[in-house]
């Protein structure tokens, strides 16, 4: 053993290790609304800018929900674990045509929050009301 400290575990869903205290509570939230979802499912190669290339895995996909006939990602930004924007806005303008991003975080990030890395964007005080419509 090493001895040394290695990242936070704030729980698993399907095996997946969650990254933040938020993902968990957005996870308890969708179980318990009976949504199918992963946990960074999938890697994609996002071009950032003209010489840079990046991989992006989406934190949260649910399962056979949409909006506007893309399938859902959820997006989690917290004091604990900033979210990579620049990732996420270069996924939205390669795969926008698949993909609707919901990004939830705190008031006060969200207004650091680009607008170019979501579709629709909540409060933690709100995420149930997100949820509640997702689940519909």
């Amino acid at each position: 053993m090493s001895g040394g400290s290695g990242p936070a575990i704030h729980g698993r869903c399907g095996g997946r290790i969650l990254g933040s205290k938020l993902e968990q509570q957005v996870c308890d939230l969708l179980s318990g609304s009976g949504v199918t979802h992963s946990h960074s499912p999938r890697h994609f190669e996002v071009r950032i800018d003209d010489k840079a290339v990046a991989a992006y895995a989406p934190r949260i996909v649910l399962r056979g929900r949409g909006r506007e006939g893309k399938s859902v990602v959820i997006e989690t930004a917290s004091a604990e674990m900033a979210a990579p924007y620049d990732k996420i806005a270069a996924f939205r303008r390669q795969y926008g045509a698949e993909f609707y991003v919901c990004f939830i975080a705190p008031e006060e990030l969200l207004d650091e929050v680009p607008m170019s890395s979501y579709d629709e964007a909540s409060s933690t005080v709100d995420m149930h009301t997100l949820i509640s419509r997702l689940a519909d």
